[in-house]
This record gives structure tokens, C-alpha cells and sequence, in this order.
């Protein structure tokens, strides 16, 4: 781990561009051969001021070609000493981008798993509360008067209708689109008679001139909804009957799941 720490500044310290590095270079070769050639006029200066020599033209042109050097490579070098932290701040920077980049990629991962989990948990909680009132059943109670026959002067009591001339009532219960019908009890009663005494009638019961159709059947009510149906016909011309259809069910865990098992109807018996 400590000879990682070392080489990272040195591998960061020549990662920088190639026309940097060349303009480095050359800076520090002009620097060099400046310094070389100061000293070397100052060494000459000080022989001839010590052999009493007078001093030329030529050889104080020397100094001063020297310092011009040393002033384009100190410009050079300073070119390429901000080049060089340019470079290295727009790495710094790219570097720092792409952490961001991957740590907001990393919280909207996790807000999707966590909206995902929210929707789930409140589906969850909705087909939980949706099954317990399925489990308790929709009810569903209609009347159907008294059928009379079609004959001349109405005679005391009138007569029964016939069978193909019932008068029918459709009860429906609405249920949730996704549910699942499990059972569906059928009561029928004479209307004079107290509830208390309401029993099951099985589907195509006749009960006293009266009954279930065999068939249950389904039709849209909504986009939420569906409704589940029975036929009650009634052809008693004497009273009136009250029909009631309890619809039990539960919900089906995919959404949209729409289930193809033919409906049944029965008789207080959960299927």
C-alpha cells in the first residue's frame, strides 16, 4: 500500500500532455545551458579583470544573451507549469464528475428498488384489506312482486303466471377487477316471512314457483370493477319473493390477472 501511495504523484506528475512535456523539456535544457553559459562568462570576466583586460562589447554581449535565455526558458517553463495544472485540474474534475455520476446512478437504483418496495408493500396491504372483505362477502337483495296470468277479468286470487312469462330480476355485486370469485350463496323467501328463517337455495331450486337461474355469469362495470350476476325468476302469482346473492371471493396477486375458471354457483358452500 506505501509504494502505491509513492507512485501515484509520480504517475500523476508526467500523465499530462506530450507537447507539455516536449515544451518542459526544452525550458529546462534552454535553463541549463543559460546557466552554463553565465557561468562561464563570469568566470572570463573575472580572469580579464584579474590580467587587467578591458572589457569589449563582445564580452558583455555575453551576460546579456545568457539572461534573455534564462528569461524565454523561466516563460517556457511557466507555460508549462500552468498547462501542466490545467490538464490536471480538468483530470481532477473529470475524476469528480465520474464519482458523482456513479453515486447519483447508485441513489436512483435505490429509489427504484425502494418505490418498487412501497408499491409492492401497499399492494400488499390493498389485496389483504380487498380478501378480508371478500372473505365477508358482497351481498346483493332484490323483491319480485307477484306474477299474474294474462286472462280476461282478474278472478280472486289471480292465477300463477306460466313459467315462460316469470318476471326476472338480475342481482349484481360489484367486485374488484383482479378478484377471483370463490363462492356465490343464493337465498330466496317467501316476502311475508321474517328473514330469520332465510335459507340457502341451490342454483335451479324451485321454491315454490320460483328459482335460480343455473348459470351465473360476468360483465364489465368499470375499469376497477366487475360485476358478478345471478337471474331470479318468479312466475307466484300469490306473493312476493325477496331474492339475495352473497358474493364471496378473493384478489389475484397479479395485477390485471383475470381469472378464466368458470364461475359456480352455490348454496351456502364456499367453493
Amino acid at each position: 500500500m506505501r509504494c502505491t501511495a509513492v507512485s501515484d504523484p509520480l504517475m500523476n506528475l508526467f500523465a499530462f500532455d506530450k507537447s507539455v512535456a516536449a515544451a518542459a523539456i526544452a525550458a529546462t535544457g534552454t535553463v541549463i545551458g543559460a546557466l552554463i553559459q553565465l557561468r562561464g562568462a563570469w568566470r572570463k570576466e573575472l580572469s580579464e579583470r584579474a590580467r587587467s583586460v578591458p572589457v569589449t562589447k563582445k564580452s558583455r554581449r555575453g551576460p546579456v544573451v545568457a539572461l534573455g535565455l534564462l528569461l524565454s526558458a523561466a516563460a517556457v517553463g511557466g507555460f508549462a507549469l500552468s498547462q501542466y495544472l490545467v490538464g490536471q485540474s480538468m483530470r481532477d474534475s473529470l475524476a469528480l464528475r465520474g464519482e458523482l455520476e456513479t453515486q447519483v446512478a447508485q441513489i436512483s437504483a435505490t429509489a427504484v428498488r425502494l418505490e418498487r418496495a412501497t408499491l409492492s408493500d401497499q399492494d400488499s396491504m390493498g389485496r389483504a384489506a380487498a380478501n378480508r372483505r371478500g372473505a365477508e362477502g358482497v351481498a346483493v337483495t332484490a323483491m319480485i312482486g307477484p306474477c299474474h296470468g294474462r286472462v280476461g277479468p282478474t278472478p280472486d286470487p289471480p292465477p300463477d303466471c306460466a313459467e315462460q312469462d316469470a318476471l326476472r330480476v338480475t342481482l349484481c355485486a360489484s367486485v374488484p377487477v383482479r378478484a377471483v370469485v370463490a363462492a356465490m350463496d343464493l337465498y330466496a323467501r317467501p316476502e311475508a316471512s321474517p328473514p330469520a328463517i332465510e335459507s340457502p337455495v341451490a342454483p335451479g331450486q324451485d321454491v315454490g314457483r320460483a328459482r335460480f337461474a343455473d348459470k351465473p355469469f360476468e360483465r364489465p362495470d368499470s375499469e376497477q370493477t366487475k360485476l358478478a350476476c345471478a337471474v331470479f325468476a318468479s312466475w307466484n302469482g300469490a306473493q312476493a319473493y325477496a331474492a339475495r346473492l352473497v358474493v364471496k371471493y378473493s384478489i389475484a396477486p397479479i395485477e390485471n390477472e383475470v381469472s378464466n375458471a368458470p364461475l359456480i354457483l352455490t348454496s351456502g358452500v364456499r367453493q
